[in-house]
């Protein structure tokens, strides 16, 4: 194995071989599978129907390395009045899922010693993408009393003079917290206090309930020049096998994120990029039904806990069920954890 692949510490496994590690937790039990953040919905029609005519049409071949300009136009157009980013379709890199847009834009900004904060409890899978870099993980815990709020007094004592970024995942895998405008505010001002750059990873946005309200840090006063935003189709179009996403930050950043992608894969699929422009600017009927579905099996796991509910947190206003502790018995039903 050589230097490069090393770098990579056992701290930052993908979670796919827990279903298998479960079933070594003993006994004939019915496991279901709650690991992967995986849509149980089937892509819509019209997005798959949308890259059968591009297929039809001859867009099977080269094209340009930033992505579809049609594609990144209309993320522009959708970052500028959805997310209130000021943004350009120059600024847009669209790539292989959220995951290359986090690898290329950590190591276009990341330099061997830099040390990148992680907010924990983490999704764990940015970790490799920093080592690889040959940044440091530098965890920030956040109180579970508060609901895992951010709060600068806990991640400020983390701040060194090594320090490069922050990552944030907003609304937030694995807590399920969508931060409030108050709290970006003030991890957006400790980010400028100290000059830190924000990767803010909001693949999540579009599945928030309650009345919850996604806000986008790269929107606020002063973020906008030091804040990548990375987002995908994965999760809200029910897309994750397409591995379509896309990166949008100061265009000097996009330069440097390119020349990663480029010589990484040269540029993604050219005829899945007319799904993505499909989702974006077509009927968004089958997203709103599909949010009205997740609504209804949240609130049932709301109705029917799958443990003790002095044992759950709520997720305000997003998605996810954080169990605060279990304990996992053979003999029992229950949950059966792979720590991250």
């Amino acid at each position: 194995m050589s230097r490069l692949a090393r770098r990579i510490t056992e701290s930052s496994p993908k979670n796919y071989g827990m279903f298998a590690k479960a079933l070594a937790c003993g006994g004939d039990r019915d496991l279901i599978h709650l690991e992967l953040g995986q849509p149980v919905h089937d892509t819509p029609t019209h997005i798959k129907e949308a890259v059968v005519a591009a297929l039809r049409a001859g867009h099977v071949h080269y094209s340009d390395l930033r992505g579809n300009a049609e594609l990144r136009t209309a993320l522009a157009d959708k970052l500028r009045t959805q997310n209130n980013i000021p943004t350009t379709p120059e600024q847009i890199l669209i790539t292989n899922g959220l995951t290359q847009a986090s690898f290329a834009a950590l190591f276009a900004t990341i330099n061997p010693g830099d040390e990148v904060i992680l907010l924990e409890p983490f999704y764990p899978q940015h970790i490799g993408k920093i080592e690889l870099a040959g940044g440091v993980v530098v965890r920030a815990p956040l109180d579970r009393a508060a609901g895992y709020a951010l709060n600068p007094t806990l991640i400020e004592p983390h701040i060194t003079p090594r320090t490069r970024a922050i990552i944030v995942v907003n609304p937030c895998n694995p807590t399920g917290r969508v931060y409030s405008h108050a709290e970006l505010s003030a991890l957006s001002m400790l980010a400028i206090r100290h000059d830190l750059l924000v990767i803010s990873d909001e693949v999540y946005e579009h599945i928030i309930f309650d009345d919850a309200q996604h806000i986008s840090i790269a929107s606020l006063p002063g973020m906008a020049g030091r804040t990548i935003t990375l987002s995908a189709f994965t999760k809200a179009y029910a897309m994750d096998g397409w591995r379509l996403g896309y990166a949008c930050a100061p265009a000097d950043l996009i330069a440097g994120m390119m020349t990663v992608t480029a010589n990484e894969v040269t540029h993604v699929n050219t005829f899945i990029q007319y799904g993505g422009l499909a989702a974006v600017t077509g009927d968004e009927g089958p997203l709103r039904s599909m949010l009205a579905e997740d609504r209804r099996r949240r609130d049932r796991v709301r109705g029917a806990q799958p443990v003790p509910r002095r044992n759950m947190r709520p997720a305000p206003g997003g998605h996810i069920r954080v169990p605060r502790h279990f304990r996992h018995r053979a003999d029992r039903p229950g949950p059966c954890r792979c720590p991250a």
